[in-house]
């Protein structure tokens, strides 16, 4: 049977990143699940949601016919990337029955994938939830899918039964700034912290004319590689990236990997120049980003140089009192200089900032207990937060954000506080600002054509002057 709808789910997992794709089948009474792709699954920091969220995974996938994975890709091996798959696995087997995984991708190398006494990728296979150790795929050194002379992607990492939904590798295991893209058989022998995230498997999923880029923990120096592999933005933005609806940030938007610098070190201009030809390049309706309050992720200043191209809210948080905006929590960069129309410096009283806006960038990491500001990622400029409406309940400090890719027709997308089943989304449709001012003058005139008459039939239907007063003499004559 064909493929019917896709769900994309950016799980909320804490300090980490996971993302879980769900493939229905194209039958309109009863349509079945009928592949699931999993991108990491892993944290070094859980929030208070991560276990329910990876229990909808659990229960989606014990549903199916046949439960398991068709393939898991771990972008590289840092445990915020890993270390929660061992607990889907052991949960759905305790579920129902142990799951098949009938392929796993992984970016770096096997033996780095060794936490503690621990490998992911020995388990799977010794344990039996791969069937082999040939279906533990290493991707080869300077890897990509990418075919500059055709400018189109040549081969794919998966593809569903019908073809309809694939997967395509950007690039993986990038070895420098200049990658040798014919030499596929270098050792992959990096252990420098940089290094290790500039491995990750950059991945876009294509369907029904769209596509999601989820980025792993690529750095600057992958995002160059990437810029040189596939030219600049004029050169694709019709074809490959004309309908991306959604890209993680890289590295959970880390200021010092995005931007390759220090800790306190200044952004230097082509490290900049570099993040803003990777975001034309991808061309993105929205930005997602798995993030926590660690390692000061995410970077406020990445965020603002990653910008969607969509300026349009496309979901708003109704619990707030500035229509069509959302909650985003963030690091404010220590050389940024965000003011109020005061000029007061945005406070830094406490490490994450958490603020409103209409900016189509979504986190996981949705409140951390009030809003300072109100601000668009594109400025430089805020105003004071509306708060939230009256009685409106307590703000969700996490999210999960749920991408429907239907097979015809426009993407919808949700926010969710946790995976919770029945799922019980806390966002909206944008209040659509041109409607209403068209409805509201619409109105306006209808009322401005009634007034003549019904001055005329308030006119009709009193009395004279003197009809009105003629009762009130003799109580007057009192007076005088």
């Amino acid at each position: 049977m064909a493929t019917g709808n896709v769900y994309v789910t950016v799980v909320d997992v804490g300090q980490g990143q996971c993302t879980f794709v769900e493939i229905y089948d194209d039958d309109g009474i009863d349509p079945k699940l009928i592949h699931t792709l999993l991108f990491d699954c892993g944290s070094d920091k859980r929030s208070d949601e991560t276990y329910k969220n990876l229990d909808y995974i659990v229960t989606k996938v014990g549903m199916m016919d046949a439960p398991g994975f068709d393939c898991i890709f771990f972008s590289h091996s840092d445990k915020d990337h890993i270390s929660l798959m061992r607990y889907v696995l052991d949960e759905i087997g305790k579920t129902v029955a142990k799951p098949f995984v009938k392929k796993v991708i992984y970016g770096g190398a096997w033996r780095k994938y060794t936490k503690g006494r621990s490998n992911i990728l020995d388990y799977m296979v010794d344990d039996g939830f791969c069937s082999k150790k040939a279906d533990v795929i290493s991707i080869p050194s300077n890897s990509s899918n990418y075919d500059p002379p055709s400018k189109a992607y040549n081969g794919n990492l998966w593809e569903s039964d019908d073809a309809e939904v694939v997967v395509y590798k950007i690039a993986a295991n990038v070895l420098s700034n200049e990658p040798d893209w014919e030499d596929n058989a270098q050792v992959i022998n990096v252990s420098a912290p940089e290094a290790l995230n500039r491995v990750s498997l950059i991945a876009a999923l294509y369907y029904a004319g769209k596509s999601v880029v989820i980025c792993g923990d690529a750095t600057n120096i992958t995002m160059s590689a990437v810029i040189k592999r596939f030219g600049n933005s004029d050169n694709n933005k019709d074809s490959l990236f004309k309908n991306n609806i959604m890209t993680t940030l890289p590295h959970h938007g880390s200021r010092v990997t995005g931007f390759d610098v220090k800790a306190k070190q200044q952004v230097g201009l082509m490290a900049l120049l570099i993040v803003q030809g990777f975001a034309d390049l991808l061309r993105s309706q929205t930005i997602t980003i798995s993030a926590y309050s660690k390692h000061r992720h995410p970077s406020l200043y990445l965020m603002g140089t990653f910008l969607p191209v969509t300026k349009v809210p496309l979901l708003a948080d109704p619990r707030l009192e500035q229509e069509n905006t959302h909650r985003l929590t963030a690091n404010i960069d220590y050389e940024l200089k965000i003011t109020y129309p005061v000029e007061k410096n945005i406070p830094r009283e406490k490490k994450d900032e958490t603020f409103e806006t209409k900016t189509n960038t979504f986190s996981t990491f949705y409140n951390n207990g009030a809003s300072t500001f109100a601000f668009e990622l594109d400025h430089l400029f805020a105003q004071e937060s509306k708060g939230v409406v009256m009685d409106a309940g307590a703000i969700n400090k996490f999210a999960c954000w749920g991408y429907l890719i239907p097979p015809a027709g426009d993407m919808s997308l949700s926010g969710y506080a946790n995976l919770t089943i029945p799922l019980t989304s806390f966002t909206e449709a944008p209040v659509d600002l041109l409607t209403r001012k068209k409805n509201l003058a619409a109105l306006l005139t209808v009322a401005a054509a009634q007034i003549p008459a019904r001055i005329q039939r308030r006119k009709s239907t009193q009395q004279p002057l003197a009809q009105r007063i003629s009762p009130l003499y003799p109580r007057l004559k009192q007076f005088h």
